[in-house]
């Protein structure tokens, strides 16, 4: 056999057999080798039967750390070891990175918990091991930028809830590497026997608060197999309202959105409009909700001949007139805090004209604007429309045309006779984006007829599109319309409307206009 001092792995000193046993036991040289046996007790001899050979390398194998392969690849044995450390209370004075920072803070936020504490600590170092989601970064934009909203902090808040935990965390691994669907994962596994909507996971990215405690026993009762409606929400859930709900999945909307979002739709509203509402801030509160249920009510009723750029700025002019106390001048130039302007304000019996004038006159004055001159603006070169027909049913002949609107003091005057917002697309207009038509019919047989408007028409100008038809107070054209409407507007007009959808069609395929939103 090959002399024992030598210690380089040469082709004529070892046989292929040894050679490839060296290689099973990770070592390249003999004196390696001979190390390596030694330190196990084993003897440095070279020349081993094959099952002296086989032991050995079962004892290497057997030494080796054990690889679990659903091990995240982001999973550091010695970061893993530094939160050990810190949930058992051996870091509290230590300078400590960022992420263990973060960590220590939740800890101690639950102090008064000891239980709590030390499942937070089994949570955390399971999601080392095995998730994504011990990075800083906010998860929702529409939360802000602090430490409340980051699944570090979600954490915090899961292990408050460490008693009602239905399954073993350790049980959990996740069958994404991305970080929301994670979470989903995880927070079901903890607490969920039945399907929860996404926008309810942001119960957990809100902090040490009242309103996320409140939320967190929501996603519970939902969670347990229990009804919205019984969830004590403080608002009226309908049945639509709540089966809405339970079908969202949109991952970024929060829970208190989500809501807004389902009572919009099961008013009447359109996925838009719903958006529109939640967007404002009463995607962001529940307070009030006797009164703003029926502010809701309006932008469900007037859109969308109410521009979605007046959604804000009818929320915040109510608001001011009805909820901010109001600064007043007093004789030594000081002012004193009074009663809001308008505390009584409700919306009942408000027609939506009226409303958006002291919407913007309000604005007009927050601005130092006043008197505001007549906004005209170019025609869009789009022909108009004319046809002559008998119209069987009424036993006449009637005239259908189309104008299009180039002022305000139309758009105001197309919205108070038709009982809509149409003058909030003013803006849309004078920037070129959008047009806006008027389509009428009048009675050719009769002397003095009264011409009769119809139907007022969006267009977007870029894309040559009919993006909203509008009859009065707000009727839509292939819609089953309240009872309440039809009565309002008359008979001979619903029949008008019925056939204005198919003289929209003809002047839109004369101009060349699709049609999409009508």
């Amino acid at each position: 056999m090959t002399n024992a001092t030598h210690t380089l792995l040469l082709p004529n000193q070892v046989d292929e057999t040894l050679a490839a046993h060296f290689a099973e036991l990770g070592v390249g040289t003999i004196a390696a080798y001979k190390l390596w046996c030694h330190r196990h007790g084993l003897s440095t001899a070279l020349d081993k039967t094959p099952q002296e050979r086989s032991e050995e390398q079962a004892l290497f194998a057997a030494l080796q750390p054990s690889v679990d392969p659903a091990a995240s690849k982001e999973h550091d044995p010695r970061r893993a070891a530094l939160i050990g450390r810190l949930f058992n209370g051996e870091l509290e004075d230590e300078k400590l990175n960022d992420l263990l920072s973060r960590l220590r803070v939740e800890r101690n936020a639950l102090a008064d918990n000891p239980d709590a504490q030390k499942a937070l600590g089994r949570l955390v170092l399971h999601v080392e091991k095995y998730g994504h989601l011990l990075r800083p970064m906010p998860v929702l934009k529409r939360l802000g930028a602090n430490r409340a909203n980051t699944y570090i902090a979600a954490l915090g808040q899961l292990a408050r809830h460490h008693r009602a935990w239905l399954r073993p965390v350790e049980e959990w691994r996740p069958d994404t590497a991305k970080e929301r669907p994670q979470f989903q994962s995880l927070v079901r596994h903890l607490l969920a026997r039945y399907e929860v909507p996404a926008p309810m996971d942001t119960a957990w990215l809100q902090g040490h608060t009242e309103e996320a405690y409140q939320q967190q026993e929501w996603f519970k009762h939902v969670a347990g197999g229990q009804n919205l409606r019984t969830a004590g929400v403080p608002m009226k859930v309908t049945k639509r309202m709540a089966h809405i709900f339970m079908q969202m999945n949109h991952l970024h909307h929060t829970l208190l959105q989500a809501l807004r979002i389902a009572q919009a739709e099961a008013l009447g509203g359109d996925s838009h409009c719903s958006w529109y509402v939640a967007a404002t801030p009463l995607g962001d509160s529940l307070e009030n909700e006797d009164f703003w249920i029926s502010v809701i009510h309006f932008y469900v009723n007037n859109y969308p001949m109410l521009h979605r750029t007046y959604f804000l700025p009818v929320y915040d002019y109510i608001r001011h007139q009805k909820y901010l106390p109001q600064q007043i001048a007093q004789p030594d130039g000081t002012q004193i805090e009074g009663p809001p302007p308008q505390p009584n304000f409700c919306m009942k019996g408000r027609s939506a004209a009226k409303l958006l004038n002291q919407v913007d006159q309000w604005h007009e004055t927050l601005s130092g604007a006043e008197d505001v001159p007549l906004k005209t603006w170019a025609a869009t070169g789009l022909a108009g429309f004319r046809l002559e027909e008998y119209d069987e049913q009424l036993k006449c002949n009637l005239v259908w045309t189309i104008y299009e609107l180039c002022t305000s003091q139309q758009l105001q005057t197309e919205g108070r006779i038709m009982g809509h917002c149409v003058f909030s697309y003013t803006d849309q207009c004078l920037a070129g984006d959008t047009s806006i038509w008027s389509l009428r019919a009048i009675n050719a047989d009769a002397e003095d007829a009264l011409e009769k408007r119809v139907l007022t028409i969006a267009v977007d100008n870029h894309q040559r599109a009919v993006t909203q038809a509008r009859g009065k107070f707000n009727m839509a054209l292939n819609q089953r319309e309240r009872l309440e409407k039809r009565r309002r507007a008359g008979s001979l007009y619903v029949h008008l409307l019925r056939e204005s959808a198919r003289i929209l069609r003809l002047w839109s395929d004369k101009v060349g206009l699709v049609q999409k939103g009508t």
